[in-house]
């Protein structure tokens, strides 16, 4: 790997930067600017760019940073986990099987209110086939394990993502998770402008908070027995009812500091004429948003977290707007015979209201979501007028008699 995409992060910024380079390389310089003291990763397509520029920079004495190379992802989280909890301030990333492998050692981080944060470019899971391309099965697995979850539109906003990840887990004490779209954003170049390295500094202080101390000796991670342990569970639920106003307020922050607005949801056009709107996040907004041009008659909301989920936000947002109607794009399924988790997560704000919705399963494995199936989607809406039969459908497949490998 050349490493040329990285240099602008070899010296200090010192002023805000226009520049140009894909979503992974964004990322590492981001993460870079935030002075991590550990990282560790393992590569893991589409991913691997991100770690690469870490080592680039760290290599080049750019950031003084332990970077760990180990031999999985379950390494990868174990190490980073005790890291975070020795007072360092740690990052990794990762997708797809990789994050399936993380599993086991997931959860310890959120029970020790660590502030790590990791990226992951989200990738299918290997089912029914092995896919190094794009689809949201983060959103199926691990996602209520209480870390934080943000999501990236594009370039500019996973590069400020690598940053507002700091803020929020600093605040919260709850490890975050900030997610671009594979391929799409990890591997496309586009226009960014990079932020000042003392404005940086200035938004992610190191602050003291508990750790690991040998002068004064406790447990961690011990065993609980029945007695205690439901305790336990319902304090950490106590603890992230604050999450949401402490990513608004690192959102207020960032906007103060560069000027650039970010929202739990983001929305535009709602006053349309149809009261019909369509529900995302990710790449996919930005698509829709292209479509708006020449579709006026529609509006979009766009999730920016989605754990924890802002149910109150996005039903005032219906309510406000007078949203009967909702289009909810989707890459992922359940087949459970079920809503998707991304919708099941907006059904759940929406139960009690009034608003009509059906969701449609589009891109999995990387498919282009193209316009048509935005046409498509609406034109299906417009006939659709009570919440009866089955509520999802996969938009973009190809009908076919031939099985495809077996299935």
């Amino acid at each position: 790997m050349s490493i040329e995409p990285m240099r602008i992060f070899f010296k200090e910024i010192k002023e805000p930067t226009e520049t140009a380079m894909i979503g992974n390389y964004a990322v590492a310089g981001g993460v870079t600017q935030t002075d991590p003291d550990v990282i560790c990763a393992f590569p893991i397509t589409p991913q691997t760019q991100s770690v690469e520029g870490l080592s680039d920079v760290v290599h080049q004495g750019r950031l003084k940073a332990a970077f760990v190379n180990v031999e999985s992802e379950l390494a990868a989280i174990s190490y980073s986990t005790a890291a975070s909890a020795a007072g360092a301030r740690a990052f990794t990333a990762t997708a797809s099987q990789g994050y399936l492998l993380m599993t086991e050692a997931l959860p310890m981080a959120v029970g020790w209110r660590l502030p790590l944060t990791m990226m992951i470019s989200a990738r299918a899971f290997n089912s029914p086939n092995l896919s190094i391309w794009n689809s949201w099965e983060y959103t199926q697995v691990n996602s209520e394990l209480g870390w934080n979850i943000i999501v990236s539109e594009n370039v500019q906003e996973t590069y400020d993502a690598a940053i507002l990840s700091v803020m929020i887990a600093d605040e919260s004490l709850f490890p975050t998770i900030f997610v671009h779209d594979g391929f799409i954003i990890s591997h496309s170049v586009q226009k960014l402008t990079l932020i000042p390295d003392e404005i940086v500094r200035r938004m992610t202080p190191k602050k003291p908070r508990p750790t690991i101390d040998p002068s004064k000796p406790g447990t961690w991670g011990g065993i609980v027995t029945p007695d205690y342990f439901m305790e336990g569970r319902a304090r950490l639920e106590d603890a992230k009812k604050p999450v949401l106003n402490q990513m608004k307020k690192a959102f207020k922050q960032f906007k103060s500091e560069t000027g650039r607005d970010y929202n739990l949801i983001e929305t535009y056009n709602l006053d349309n004429s149809s009261k019909t709107a369509f529900c995302t996040m990710g790449s996919m907004a930005g698509n829709i948003i292209s479509w708006m041009t020449k579709n006026k008659d529609v509006g979009l909301i766009k999730i920016r977290a989605f754990r924890p989920f802002p149910h109150e936000e996005l039903r005032k947002i219906v309510q406000d707007h007078g949203i009967e109607k909702l289009i909810i794009l989707e890459k992922s399924d359940s087949l459970n015979g079920m809503l998707p988790p991304f919708s099941m997560s907006i059904a759940t704000a929406l139960y009690p209201l009034k608003t009509i919705f059906r969701s449609f399963i589009v891109g999995l494995g990387g498919r282009d979501v193209t316009r048509d199936e935005f046409d498509v989607a609406k034109k299906k809406m417009e006939s659709v007028n009570d919440m009866k039969g089955q509520l999802y459908s996969y938009l973009g497949v190809r009908e076919s008699k031939q099985k495809i490998f077996g299935v």
